[in-house]
């Protein structure tokens, strides 16, 4: 493997880390001014539509049988939870909130894998997805951990933990219904059946119809496109390079990524006590990169 393809690799990954870091934002304020089940709909179905015209693109749009189409729903049913408790959590959830809570995500498929496939984790890799973990707690928390027991923790973080343990899932399911089809084929079909159990939960719920205003539009819109659709290919063409430990890995940047966001956008910097948080964070990256590279 040569270097300059490593190098591009990794570049993707904290470009992939800076677009998801965007969606947390956007959760937030689409939270608190539009439907969840509305805005998660659109963003499927507007997804699933560009996936679609690239499936037709590479000739890999086929008819699919009832047995693939319940498959591809078991696939999806995971995923398409975690978007609508992410909108529904951003009701009252702060994005850097969300963005910490989110890197629990590798630490929910470790659980996972060892309670229901009986697959075990180092003990080193489970300590730095823990160092991790006390990082984002940190940041949550405003560097002081013991208020979280104190009425610092607003129902939209508990529906967030949910949402990430439900994502927690999804690489195990994925890897146990996978047979064999091209990522391009399972990520498309996700998000078609998605906008099926969408379809059915707004048919149970019955929300109350409304247009998206020209921002909230905008801002469905660079979900579908740039959080969805542009971060699958730098997510499958990087791990194609480093593997897809090392790339999951990358989703711990995220809540650095949001605080360098919300300072863009005029938030001001977090107190350097508070900001510390974001080392933990980062030395766990390295540390799980490191690992994934000696194996």
């Amino acid at each position: 493997m040569n270097s300059p393809s490593v190098v591009r690799a990794h570049l993707y990954l904290l470009l992939y880390a800076v677009l998801i870091a965007t969606s947390f934002p956007l959760a937030s304020y689409l939270g608190q001014s539009y439907s969840p089940l509305l805005t998660t709909l659109a963003r499927f179905s507007l997804a699933a539509i560009g996936f679609v015209v690239l499936l037709q693109k590479q000739r890999l749009l086929r008819g699919i049988s009832v047995s693939q189409l319940l498959r591809y729903s078991a696939i999806s049913l995971p995923l398409t939870g975690f978007f609508l408790l992410m909108f529904i959590a951003g009701e009252s959830a702060s994005a850097i909130d969300m963005s910490s809570i989110s890197t629990t995500v590798p630490l929910f498929s470790v659980l996972f894998a060892y309670f229901g496939w009986r697959q075990r984790s180092s003990a080193v890799r489970v300590m730095a997805l823990l160092l991790g973990v006390f990082g984002a707690l940190w940041l949550i928390s405003n560097a002081n951990i013991s208020s979280l027991g104190q009425g610092g923790w607003p129902i939209g973080n508990s529906i967030f933990l949910a949402a990430c343990a439900l994502m927690g899932l999804y690489p195990l399911i994925l890897k146990q219904l996978h047979r064999g089809e091209p990522m391009l084929v399972i990520t498309g079909w996700s998000l078609i059946t998605g906008c099926g159990w969408l379809g059915l939960a707004v048919a149970a719920i019955q929300p109350a119809w409304q247009l998206p205003t020209s921002t909230q539009m905008a801002a469905i819109l660079w979900l579908a496109v740039a959080t969805t659709m542009v971060t699958f290919f730098l997510f499958q063409s990087a791990s194609m390079v480093v593997g897809g430990s090392s790339a999951n890995a990358y989703s711990l940047l995220t809540p650095a990524a949001v605080l360098l966001l919300n300072v863009g956008m005029g938030g001001g910097w977090p107190q350097p006590l508070v900001a510390v948080g974001v080392v933990p964070i980062i030395v766990a990256l390295l540390w799980l990169l490191l690992q994934d590279r000696q194996t």
